[in-house]
């Protein structure tokens, strides 16, 4: 541009309007293009929108050195893009800082907008306005808000605070007047507070071209029809009105400024010395190449006026173009006419403008999440390694899935889950409520204190020599510190970690056989703080301390609840060492990363900041800025709910030798989550047959994996050359499981939305706990009432509802004719649950891996639930999932009677108590159950089963 090129630009300023250039980048600061614009051509401001930022942190390596910093530090999405927005917004206001104290205000700024997504939302707008302000700190910044409904009431309150304003996205008069009316209500409030009003400013972005090109598409329908039969037109034409509209928008806006901005409702504010709300014409650039490129500048100049161009029209300008002083005041007339005519014509304008919002909305929002998306993958690219990575062979259904995902990135999916929008599960304003109580888990803000705690507790058991911890808890309670004491071993000098989820004297006595008393402490794990098994447990145990003669036995009692329950109140009664309250919000299921999770890793000497890292890494890649396909644990929740909807339920999880005891914990959160209202995901977890390389309907498998472990590898090459999908999920470090605890919690949320399913309730699990209690206050003298067996052979009794509609083809014969037949009502689509209520040891699970193998001969998929635990796990699934469970429910006799402290009955009790009362209830769900009794000689009679079925 050459120095005589200059001097209409610099003749603009002489008669009133300001130009400011629509475009901004790190590379023009740095280079010395911005201040050379601004010191040399006349440049009075600049303006930036997601489109503008989406260009220039794509364009080049300038801003990598800082998004890796604020990467490393563990930014949001959104955090990471503020702060290069900001940082390049502060550079540019101090370079144009000379150009605000010269004009005193009037000019010099530079804008920075609001998300886009908040174009409808005004408390939104105004708490992302005033951090803004906050963050740039500099008094030419201008905050800019949509001129919409919800955008007017925004400015008003932001006037008032201080924070001046560009207002944005105008393409009408009535628009413009609302917005002009809301900055002088501002001000007006500010004077009569006895604030000052000189130093908050304001502009009206009116939008042009975007006016035209919508009309003119409207009048080119409109071309040449006549409203006569002999084909003359007494009316407007349309190719007369052809690009038109927008001058004549603008001319009449002017004419509102002027009459707004004069008289007695504004003279008092001009006498304190506020300024007018100038006029800005934007989107300045001619979109039809056959109009004048300088056509939105040349009949647009006037007082108090800003035009914003990008540097094409900057450029046609300063080459071509003609200042026509005062030229916004010529053909008001004409300018009316013109909008009358167009009416005439049939162009609702009010319909128009309301395209236009929509229109220009989406023209930011969409580069706005496709800078969110790249700033997602450069996130990927900065920790490369550092965090999980994932893959993919879903063959010909994985265009399907991208489809799913690419649908809910449309409807904000993702922005609508961390937001708890309960919409996505459920119309009900009851269930909402309910909902809204249990979303607590996508906040991680408590974690440090809850760690801190946590290594408190840990530093303190370690100094009194306490050799063994142990949690007594059910489900989610306990299922977190049986995951970890697997994963991640104890470190030195820690104490050794039981979990005990069973009720059986046999797992209590063995337990008992395993610690010292006095060297113990007890974890009383219980969310409701009323878990039948948890309170019975803590009883026994209690008493057993008391017996041992520890002094002050409740100091060998940690509680973990919730606050007021009765477990937390008992904990006061009787003096607990600590009690750690966990969150209200936070379902059982859910609840890994709080203490139910924290307190037993810190025990173990687990690296808590490892652990923690990862989940916050996590949350932050799966959201809420991002796009569904980028969020870990949406995609993974879209992929097995579209692949479940297509027949593949049956989830088979493997994992990492490392890693083998972390499926039970996904089981428990898939199978309880989703197992409902006849729909849900199929967990199965340590599967035997896997290796009889055959296809087995309807599975899906989802690998755990520690990097460089290839444990899993032969067993996925089978599997996959037999057809089924695969979803490989890779993690750094054994610490990382930190993140997968949040990624499986987002994706059983996710695939519950997608089902149509509540993921946070369980309707299914009361049927057995109310029978259990039903059957422990039928105890006659020690003993439980019994059905008589349907069949006995070789010391095994077998137990079938004959009324049962599905039991009346089966056999009434010898134990092996009935259990031959029961299977047999298994198709290969069905699974057969197996439902072991004795205590695992490694001979018996042997077995059952043994049986598990004769049963998948016939075809079914098996799965292995241990009683009573699975009860708070894969019971719900088992009676309100999906009909296509076949079960087995396998019992023993007891081999010694414990009592209950405070109840009538023993363990044993409780124990067979518990089976019998869930046997009832899969009846009562309709679901085939044969019940059958192995005696003491539990290893033995696995095996002649399996030897039975062949």
């Amino acid at each position: 541009m050459t120095e005589s090129t200059h001097a209409s630009l610099h003749e603009l300023l002489e008669h009133g309007q300001s130009y400011w250039l629509d475009n901004l980048s790190r590379r023009m600061i740095r280079d010395g293009e911005l201040e050379r614009r601004v010191g040399q051509e006349g440049l009075r401001g600049v303006t930036s929108n997601p489109a503008i930022f989406r260009s220039a942190i794509s364009g080049g390596d300038a801003y990598d050195e800082q998004i890796e910093h604020l990467v490393r530090s563990g930014r949001s999405l959104m955090e990471t893009y503020e702060e290069l927005a900001c940082s390049d917004l502060q550079d540019a206001c101090d370079i144009l800082r000379p150009v605000y104290d010269e004009s005193a205000g009037r000019d010099g700024y530079v804008s920075l907008e609001v998300s886009p997504h908040l174009i409808h939302d005004t408390e939104g707008s105004l708490e992302e306005a005033r951090r803004l302000w906050a963050r740039v700190d500099r008094p030419n910044l201008y905050i800019k808000i949509p001129g919409t409904p919800a955008g007017a009431p925004a400015v008003e309150q932001l006037i008032y605070e201080g924070i001046s304003v560009n207002v944005t996205l105008l393409f009408s008069l009535s628009a413009y007047e609302e917005v002009a009316r809301a900055y002088i209500r501002g001000l007006r409030r500010r004077l009569d507070e006895g604030e000052p009003v000189d130093g908050v400013t304001s502009v009206a972005s009116f939008f042009l071209s975007r006016i035209d090109v919508l009309v003119d598409e409207l009048l080119g329908h409109r071309i040449g029809i006549s409203d006569t039969s002999d084909g003359a037109s007494f009316g407007p034409r349309a190719e007369d009105l052809l690009g038109q509209a927008a001058i004549a928008s603008a001319k009449l806006a002017y004419a509102s400024f002027e009459r707004l901005f004069s008289g007695p409702e504004w003279e008092p504010l001009a006498a304190a010395g506020a300024g007018v709300q100038r006029l800005l014409w934007a989107s300045t650039s001619t979109k039809n190449p056959t109009y004048n490129d300088v056509m939105y500048v040349e009949p647009l100049i006037g007082p108090e006026t800003v035009n914003t161009m990008p540097e094409s029209t900057i450029a046609a300008f300063a080459d071509h173009g003609a200042v026509r002083p005062g030229s916004i005041r010529d053909g008001a007339e004409q300018a009316s006419r013109t909008l009358a005519d167009l009416e005439d014509l049939g162009i609702d304008l009010k319909s128009v403008h309301q395209r236009l919002i929509d229109e220009g909305a989406k023209k930011f929002i969409v580069p706005f999440d496709a800078l969110l998306d790249g700033l997602a993958r450069k996130r990927f690219d900065v920790l490369g390694d550092d965090i999980a990575s994932e893959e993919y062979e879903l063959g010909d259904m994985s265009g399907s899935v991208d489809s799913t995902l690419s649908a809910m990135s449309a409807a904000r999916f993702v922005r609508r889950l961390f937001a708890g929008d309960t919409s996505l599960w459920t119309r009900s304003d009851e269930t909402a409520r309910l909902i809204r109580e249990r979303l607590g888990w996508l906040d991680l803000s408590v974690l440090q204190e809850t760690m801190d705690a946590a290594r408190t507790l840990a530093d303190s058991l370690g100094q009194e020599n306490v050799g063994h911890a142990v949690i007594l808890g059910m489900g989610g309670s306990s299922l977190t510190a049986a995951v970890a004491a697997r994963v991640f071993g104890r470190a030195p000098d820690a104490p050794e970690l039981h979990v005990l989820d069973d009720t059986s004297p046999e797992a209590i006595t063995d337990l008992e056989s395993r610690i010292e008393l006095e060297r113990t402490v007890f974890l009383v794990a219980s969310k409701s703080g009323t878990t039948l098994e948890t309170l019975s447990l803590y009883r026994y145990f209690y008493s057993r301390v008391e017996q041992a003669g520890v002094e002050s036995p409740g100091n060998r009692f940690i509680g973990l609840t919730d606050a007021g329950t009765l477990l937390e109140i008992e904990a006061r009664q009787k003096s607990f060492r600590q009690t750690f309250e966990t969150p209200e919000a936070v379902g059982g299921r859910f609840s890994a990363l709080t203490s139910f999770g924290l307190v037993p890793m810190a025990l173990l000497g687990a690296d808590l900041d490892a652990v923690c890292y990862h989940a916050q890494a996590m949350l932050t890649s799966c959201g809420p800025d991002g796009s569904a396909n980028l969020s870990p644990g949406v995609k993974l929740g879209a992929a097995l709910a579209y692949l479940s909807d297509r027949g593949y339920r049956h989830v088979t999880l493997l994992a990492s030798e490392s890693l083998a005891a972390f499926p039970l914990w996904i089981e428990q959160l898939l199978a309880e989550s989703t197992g409902k209202g006849g729909q849900g995901l199929i967990p199965v977890v340590s599967d035997p047959a896997l290796d009889m390389r055959r296809p087995k309907s309807g599975r899906v498998i989802v690998t755990t994996e520690l990097a460089g472990d290839r444990s899993v590898q032969a067993r996925l090459e089978a599997l996959s050359s037999a057809g089924c999908p695969v979803i490989r999920l890779i993690i750094p470090s054994l610490e990382a499981i930190g993140g997968e605890f949040i990624r499986w919690q987002i994706a059983t949320a996710t695939a519950g939305a997608l089902l149509g399913i509540n993921p946070f309730d369980e309707p299914d699990v009361r049927a057995s706990q109310e029978n259990t209690r039903r059957l422990l206050e039928t105890i006659s003298e020690g003993k439980l009432p019994d059905e008589p067996a349907a069949t006995r052979q070789g010391g095994l009794s077998g137990y079938l509802r004959s009324d049962a509609p599905w039991s009346s083809s089966l056999s009434n014969g010898t134990l092996d004719a009935l259990l031959s037949d029961f299977l047999s009502l298994a198709r290969p689509e069905n699974y057969v649950g197996i439902l072991a209520y004795f205590p695992p040891t490694a001979e018996r699970l042997a077995a059952l891996d043994r049986l598990r193998r004769a049963i998948a001969r016939l075809g079914p998929v098996t799965t292995l639930a241990q009683g009573p635990r699975y009860l708070h796990s894969t019971g719900q699934l088992h009676k309100g999932g999906p009909d296509t469970g076949v079960f087995l429910m396998l019992t023993a006799d007891p081999s010694a009677r414990i009592p209950v402290p405070g109840a009538e009955y023993g363990f044993g009790e409780l124990h067979r108590a518990q089976a019998l009362g869930d046997y009832e209830a899969l009846l009562e769900a309709d679901r085939p159950i044969l019940r059958i009794n192995l005696g003491w000689y539990i290893t033995e009679a696995l095996d002649r089963l399996a030897a039975t079925i062949g």
